[in-house]
């Protein structure tokens, strides 16, 4: 099936903007990733159901704790619907849209250039709930990444007090336990293994040196 034009001028807009920063496709799909080892800037050019056109979602996913898919796990919509009414007014648009989501994960990345200043964007903007059990694992992660072993175990800790009982929610406990049952060193690795996880799980590139500063 031939690619819509539509479809061909996001990707058109995309590779212009996008590529030269250093983000990636994945796949043919309509999401560009910038990679910083241990979390992704995840940019979405989000299609419609019932029009031409595109979304624009921008999030930050986290990759401390195994998992196989992505995840806007702090941000996400970014723009209303942009409708394709013509292909001159549309890719301006569009390559609009992927300037704003360059300048989004550019500035994740200078937000985010070292463990500590990563933990203070976590507990910044992450919702304040001890109830729910992702807020709480990922301050307990972003604390661990910078080595501030008390506030990780208070943040872990509270993750095995949230109420939800599903079973995805009771692997987040096994692995909350398995880290607070660790030594600290010990604990830096375990992250470091599951982070190397969820690479190999959404088909990430290997890496070396996980939190050394981004060039």
């Amino acid at each position: 099936m031939a690619t819509p034009i539509h479809s061909k001028l996001i990707n058109k807009a995309a590779r212009e903007v996008l590529k030269p920063a250093g983000l990636v496709r994945k796949g043919q799909s309509r999401i560009w990733l910038d990679d910083n080892k241990w979390w992704l800037t995840m940019i979405e050019f989000q299609p419609s159901s019932w029009s031409k056109g595109t979304y624009l979602n921008v999030g930050i996913s986290w990759l401390w704790y195994p998992k196989d898919y992505l995840s806007f796990d702090i941000g996400y919509r970014e723009s209303s619907f942009v409708e394709f009414k013509d292909e001159e007014t549309f890719l301006k648009e569009v390559i609009e849209l992927a300037k704003k989501a360059k300048d989004k994960a550019l500035n994740h990345r200078h937000s985010m250039s070292s463990p500590e200043l990563a933990k203070e964007f976590v507990l910044k903007n992450t919702i304040d709930d001890k109830q729910n059990i992702w807020a709480c694992l990922h301050k307990g992660m972003a604390c661990l990444c910078a080595s501030d072993i008390s506030n990780a175990r208070t943040h872990l800790e509270n993750v095995m007090q949230c109420k939800e009982n599903r079973d995805w929610a009771n692997s987040v406990k096994g692995f909350a336990q398995l880290l607070l049952n660790l030594k600290p060193d010990e604990q830096l690795f375990a992250m470091q293994d599951a982070i190397m996880k969820s690479r190999k799980l959404i088909k990430l590139p290997e890496i070396e040196g996980l939190f050394s500063n981004r060039a």
